[in-house]
Order: structure tokens, then sequence, then C-alpha cells
């Protein structure tokens, strides 16, 4: 990738621009020819991509404030009325509860769409390595083909018998070019449970937990109502 910043513009949901494949494969081959290693772009990639993740995530808390900020509020409601004045308030707690999963379904969402930047960013590495291998492979079969030249003229120089030719070189395996990309962290591969983390959510969650059960707190369901 020649920009880091091309990575959030470039990429579809879930597959590359062909602007994309272009350019990976155009640098690839330059890359081939000039003997640089894949690793190098790979890091780019790797950069690029860090920098699009927490772009995304950034404006997804940005965007979702308000939403948050409601189930903090309900969350301090729930245990001043449970633990403070031993109130049972089965409304407050399923409104709660309603919250609690809309938020964890958008945070699903927005963990799917990083974890989509992520694949794009291997394919992209994929097209990459293809010219890349292609160009390297190219290039030592023209080096072998001097070099042979050269023996031969010298072979002939001094009126000995040309060498054997050697093995014909096989195109190696773009697979075995050895560059990879980290795979997110677990902020994007585990609970959706962004912001959820402080004390007052989870003793709220706790107790929504012990009113429904666990299953249905995992998911956060639960009725809005009035109270």
């Amino acid at each position: 990738m020649s920009e880091v910043k091309s990575v959030p513009t470039d990429y579809g949901r879930s597959r590359l621009t062909a602007r994309t494949r272009w350019r990976a494969a155009r640098r690839g081959k330059r890359d081939g020819r000039a003997g640089i290693g894949p690793e190098h772009y790979a890091r780019q990639l790797e950069r690029g991509l860090r920098m699009a993740l927490e772009d995304l995530r950034s404006r997804f808390v940005t965007r979702n404030a308000a939403h948050i900020d409601r189930v903090h509020a309900e969350s301090a409601r729930i245990v001043t009325e449970y633990d403070h004045r031993r109130e049972d308030v089965p409304a407050a707690l399923a409104r709660f509860g309603g919250w609690v999963s809309q938020w964890r379904t958008e945070v699903t969402a927005c963990q799917q769409r990083g974890l989509a930047l992520a694949a794009c960013a291997d394919q992209e590495l994929a097209h990459y390595e293809a010219a890349w291998t292609r160009a390297r492979h190219r290039a030592e079969v023209r080096a072998r083909r001097r070099a042979r030249r050269e023996a031969e003229r010298r072979a002939d120089a001094r009126g000995e018998p040309r060498p054997e030719p050697p093995e014909p070189l096989e195109p190696p395996d773009p697979d075995t070019a050895g560059a990879v990309i980290p795979a997110p962290d677990g902020i994007w591969t585990g609970a959706p449970d962004w912001m959820l983390d402080e004390a007052l959510v989870r003793r709220a969650l706790h107790i929504l937990e012990q009113r429904i059960g666990p299953a249905a707190a995992a998911a956060g369901r639960g009725e809005r109502g009035t109270r």
C-alpha cells in the first residue's frame, strides 16, 4: 500500500476495490523486481489497518454517545433501587435490558465492519504477494540466464566444455512469501461489551441476570417499561 490513509476509503464491506487490487499488484511487481521483501508492505498495511480500526471505533462511540449515556444513567438507577432502596422496579430493569441489548447489537455490527476491514487487508496482501512472487521469479530466471551465458562465454574462451544447464527454476508458492498482518485484538473479536465495564454497569447487569436469568441477561433482552 503506497499510502496508509487508503485503508478505510479503498475497501468495500468485505472485498477490495479494483483500484486497490491494481495498486497492490503494481507495488508487488515493483518490489519484486527491486528485491524488496514483502514484510515492508505488510507493515504498512498493518499500520493502516490499525489506524482504520481506531477511527472506526472512535466514530462509533461518538455517534452513539447518547445511547451509552442512557445505559450508564439507567445502571445507576437500577443499582440505587435494588441495592440501596431495596425496591423491585421490573419496568426500569426491562428498559435497561432493552438498551443494553440494542447497544450490544450495534457494537456487534461495528465489530463485523472492523473484521471486514481486516479481511480486506489480508486480501490486499495476498494480491501484492502474488505479483511480488511472479516478479521475483522472473528476476531470478533472468539472473540465472545471464550467469549461464557468462559461464558459457568463459568456457568457450578457454576451449573448455560448456557447463551443464541448471535445473529449471520452479515458480515459488505465493503463500510462502512469509509476510502476515496480525489479527485485530480482542475488542474486535470478543464479547460486544464495549463501555459496559464500569462498576455500576457491571452491578446492574448482575442484577439483571439475577432477575431474568443468565441467558436473557447476556443478550440484554427486556421490554421497555415506563417506570
